[in-house]
């Protein structure tokens, strides 16, 4: 039975993702869109539902898969390559670091094991390499690394595998050094005599470092590696059983090649390693290739289908379908979602290996990710942290991403790819691996997508790929979705991704906009991490760690159906009984379950059930919930942080000088003429050059020039002493120009009859004409008026000082001529500020003034209008635009043995967050996802 006040359930409709854009693009349309409609479009975009038609879009992403037959071009190449060996292969010149790059050192998995000797007297034991103590040696090319490996050193216990200062000296100093002196002595010499010494010649100015590298020639390089494993091990047991590891990265555009061609297949791998003892390596067991097979065709965008991940197991691997089923339900089997869409996902998973033609690791993936790709932090594409999504009201990131989304949408096409990291060296040139890697007959019948309107035109035929034509009634595994075709962001369906993004914009928007005491609660934080997950996850595998798991349950839609499709959290054995509410997206896509928007909360957050951990809070926003709600919404202090960027500090000192570029000379001056007299020189030969007083460089400068920039110079000045208002540190400046912008205006700024558009509140009145007269008296006083006892802004006045210096120094008839010029500049202006005795600026509050805009009750700088003009105008411009951890001894708590208890510390805004278990990796491992 439905509870009263309960709203019915809405009604689930399926549909194509064309057909969702364009009911979010109907609704967004109009101009002037009304609030209901916004926070309406809004919620459509993040959750999939219409409120006011009360509809759950559920995403079918395969409706409107196009039919074989196809013709897809199918390309071939080898994206990287590892070895592990005991003896260095290198037949190049091989450049080495003397002070190693951290960043270099192995810390990321490369999805298999390989044997290595950790303890003296026992026999090998395959280890994970990224778990093994590392160093970068050096580096062949840009795309090749070579490392040395100590086994010896390994421990399951060491946090990290990064060499301690003690076994980097040893390394250096026992180990290179002696090397280089005996195999190349006359280089040696540009090698530092110790450790220490490389670091300082390595460390820059402010504590970083140079990792400069020295070339060692390709000829001695196989015996340099000989003597460096001898002498080391000679030296230090950790170094026994040393290896070598070289890896090749990111080279799969250069060796592509038809797959079907076997000669080029050879040749191409023989490119690849052409930096290497190739027949040596033929030998060697523990070598492997990234073999890749890439699809596309002009004019679609390909995406793995989820559904077709075991065909396309059995298609590249020689699984059996059990085996298939079986590592699909590992926890190793890894699914990564396409732009938050559930039926649309590349994988990834470590093969178990059965036979010599196995891969040890397999993926399949789109390459639409290259738009963003970039690696920072173990993340391999742009990512927006909850830090910036705070900072400011639309953070400039999304707005790039979407600008980025929207000019690719048409003209960017994505390719599909799967990829096999195999043993190279099993047979991989014969015509068996090769097979493997072909399209098979059995699995090429692979393609789905949706048209792009523009084309219906048929493509040429390539006679080279009529066997790669996919014939009706195929199975298809891939899928490409609709590409709009027109520009025009009004009317058109936008790319799905431009959907989510500006719904995700908006929302966002909304709640900074909105007021802090609202905007800082667990319900709206929630959300706004919610958020950057899901932007995120718009162009890379959503994140799935502890803390990313940990939100999923508090902003998807819970289910106790644990075989549902589309769960993200898959409950442990022990766990099942307990009848948790498990995170699942039950409609096609990771929409988001119910928020509350305005009008009834001002500002955006997800409904009041459950929250996320402090721990999860230090993930998304780098520290703990209450520490992010006092740093950003204090009560005892205001914090520099929240200081609005339109609060312009003051110029207290001398103003600078006017920016913009040498102007000719203004047309009001161009009859002003003066023979300066030449100043007193001394160039003499017997002078020490820095002794010489030579002529000043502007001497030569024309007259009109000078008064013109001193014009300048005057508008300039005027707007830089314009300041803020006391006692609210919160409230942007007087003047809505930024400093930068003051710098750069002309006297044309004050002929401005909107005030908005150069003030955020102002106080004027019309002066009279003897008024007006008085104030440029105040600006530009006439020879002989004698000085006023110090005033605030004045001396502080490039353009004041050089007046004086103008007065003092020239004729006056000169200076009476150059004020006559400037009177009648005066006399165009629309406004001033009312200069006064003691000061350029005031603020206090005049009833002689009128104030704009009209509710605004405070202070307000006074304005003079010309005394021939009518009155201005108030039409504002739209404008894009550490708290330390405290804490408290806690009182002891009795001793719960609830296995879901919580202490109330932890507690987020007196709710209890969700219990650890049910999100928390049995990995343990930290959120966060160092994935393509």
């Amino acid at each position: 039975m439905q509870r009263a006040n309960q709203p019915p359930a809405p009604e689930i409709e399926g549909c194509s993702i064309s057909h969702f854009n364009t009911t979010y693009i109907n609704m967004t349309a109009p101009h002037n869109l009304p609030p209901a409609e916004y926070y309406r479009a809004c919620i459509l975009g993040l959750t999939g539902k219409d409120i006011n038609e009360n509809i759950q879009y559920s995403i079918e992403p395969t409706r409107n898969r196009f039919q074989p037959p196809r013709e897809v071009t199918l390309v071939r190449d080898y994206d990287s390559f590892l070895s592990f060996t005991d003896w260095l292969p290198v037949k190049s010149d091989l450049f080495l670091y003397p002070i190693n790059n951290p960043v270099d050192t192995l810390h990321s998995s490369v999805h298999f094991k390989v044997p290595m000797s950790t303890n003296h007297g026992q026999a090998d034991r395959p280890v994970s390499p990224h778990r093994v103590p590392n160093i970068c040696l050096g580096a062949v090319g840009i795309r090749t690394k070579v490392r040395l490996f100590f086994p010896r050193l390994y421990d399951p216990d060491r946090k990290d595998v990064e060499l301690t200062f003690e076994e980097k000296k040893g390394l250096y100093e026992k180990g290179l050094l002696p090397v280089l002196r005996n195999l190349s002595p006359d280089t040696v010499t540009n090698w530092p005599v110790n450790y220490e010494g490389a670091q300082t010649r390595a460390r820059k100015t402010r504590g970083m470092f140079q990792y400069s590298t020295r070339p060692f020639s390709g000829s001695r390089v196989r015996r340099f590696g000989f003597d460096l494993t001898t002498t080391l091990a000679a030296a230090f047991p950790w170094a026994e059983q040393m290896l070598f590891m070289i890896q090749v990265q990111g080279v799969k555009e250069a060796h592509q090649h038809h797959p079907t061609d076997m000669d080029k297949a050879e040749d191409a791998l023989m490119n690849a390693l052409s930096d290497f003892h190739y027949d040596d390596l033929m030998e060697e067991e523990h070598c492997y290739i990234d073999v890749g097979l890439e699809l596309s065709e002009p004019g679609y965008a390909f995406q793995w289908r989820t559904d077709a991940h075991r065909e396309l197991l059995l298609a590249f691997t020689d699984m059996t379908p059990g085996q298939a089923r079986i590592l699909l339900k590992s926890r190793e089997f890894a699914v990564d979602y396409s732009s938050g869409l559930i039926q649309l996902s590349g994988c990834r998973v470590p093969v178990p290996v059965r036979n010599n033609r196995d891969p040890v690791y397999f993926q399949a993936y789109t390459t639409d990710k290259a738009l963003i790709q970039h690696k920072d932090g173990g993340r391999h594409s742009l990512t927006l942290t909850g830090k910036a999504a705070l900072a400011e009201n639309t953070p400039p990131y999304l707005t790039r991403l979407y600008a980025l989304y929207f000019d690719a949408k048409d003209t960017h096409d994505c390719a599909a790819r799967v990829e096999r990291l195999s043993a190279c060296f099993h047979g991989l040139i014969g015509d068996d691996s090769v097979d493997t890697l072909q399209l098979p007959m059995g699995a090429a019948q692979l393609l789905d997508s949706y048209f792009r309107p523009t084309a219906h035109s048929p493509f040429r035929a390539d006679d080279s790929m009529d066997t790669l034509q996919l014939p009706m009634g195929a199975a298809q595994l891939l899928h490409s979705y609709f590409h709009p075709a027109v520009k025009v962001i009004s009317y058109t369906p936008k790319q799905w991704r431009c959907v989510r993004l500006q719904a995700i914009i908006r929302t966002l928007r909304l709640q900074n906009q909105g007021p802090p005491d609202l905007r800082f609660t667990s319900p709206a934080l929630t959300l706004t991490a919610g958020l950057t997950w899901l932007a995120n996850g718009l162009h890379s595998r959503p994140d799935d760690g502890s803390a990313a798991q940990n939100l999923m349950c508090a902003i998807l839609p819970l289910t106790y159906d644990y075989d549902v499709d589309g769960i993200q959290i898959i409950p442990q054995q022990q766990h099942i009984d307990n009848e948790d509410g498990l995170p699942f997206c039950a409609h096609g896509a990771f929409f988001l379950r119910d928020m509350v928007f305005p009008p009834i909360a001002d500002v955006p957050r997800m409904t009041r059930t459950h929250v996320i951990s402090h721990t999860s809070y230090k993930y998304f926003f780098g520290c703990d919930f209450n520490v992010l709600r006092n740093r950003h919404y204090p009560t005892a202090y205001i914090p520099r942080n929240m200081i609005p960027k339109s609060r312009v500090n003051t110029q207290k000192g001398m103003s600078k000088r006017h920016r913009a570029d040498i102007p000719e000379p203004s047309a009001a001056f161009a009859d002003l003429e003066y023979d300066a007299p030449p100043p007193p020189q001394d160039i003499g030969d017997d002078l020490p050059f820095d002794e010489r007083l030579d002529l000043p460089p502007g001497l030569d400068e024309a007259f009109a020039l000078t008064v013109t920039k001193h014009w300048h110079q005057f508008s300039s000045d005027v707007l830089q002493k314009c300041g803020n208002m006391k006692g609210n540190p919160l409230s942007p400046s007087h003047c809505r120009l930024s400093m930068h912008e003051r710098l750069l205006v002309t006297d044309d700024i004050y002929r401005e009859t909107n005030l908005a558009l150069v003030f955020n509140r102002v106080q004027w009145k019309r002066a009279h004409p003897v008024e007006w007269r008085e104030a440029f008296d105040m600006f530009f006083p006439p020879p002989g008026t004698a000085p006023r006892l110090q005033p605030q802004n004045y001396p502080n006045m490039t353009y004041w000082m050089e007046w004086a210096d103008m007065k003092r120094d020239k004729p006056a008839p000169i200076i009476d001529a150059i004020r006559t010029k400037y009177w009648a500049l005066f006399k165009e202006l629309y406004w001033i500020p009312k200069p006064y005795n003691d000061r350029l600026w005031k603020y206090t509050q005049d009833s002689n003034f009128v104030t704009l805009p009209s509710t605004h009750t405070s202070s307000a700088p006074h304005l003079l209008i010309n005394p021939g003009r009518c009155a201005p105008t108030w039409d504002p411009e739209r404008v894009a635009g550490d708290a330390v951890d405290e804490t408290e001894d806690d009182e002891d708590e009795p001793a719960i043995h609830d296995p879901d208890y919580v202490p109330a510390a932890e507690w987020i805004d007196n709710v209890p967050p969700i219990p650890m278990r049910i999100y928390m990796r049995q990995e343990e491992e930290e959120s966060g996802s160092d994935t393509e």
